[in-house]
């Protein structure tokens, strides 16, 4: 049984933080310290772990992280 709830839990974990960055206009990748449009073609190749939701530009700004230079948010 043990064996069946760590797969379950992990997947669940994930879609809840998936769900939360697709809300948000801006994604930030905490490994890059860089920060995108939720399109930008980057955010589908992050790591989800990696993954930082933004509500506006501002904030991601005052976070520490710089625009991508492909999506230039």
């Amino acid at each position: 049984m043990k064996k069946v709830l760590i797969p379950f839990a992990a997947c669940a974990l994930m879609i809840f933080f998936s769900a939360q960055v697709f809300a948000s206009n801006y994604v930030g990748n905490s490994s890059s310290r860089k920060f995108h449009y939720a399109n930008c073609s980057s955010v589908e190749k992050m790591n989800p772990a990696h993954k930082v939701a933004f509500t506006d530009r501002g904030e991601a700004v005052n976070a520490g992280y710089v625009p991508c230079k492909r999506c230039r948010p």
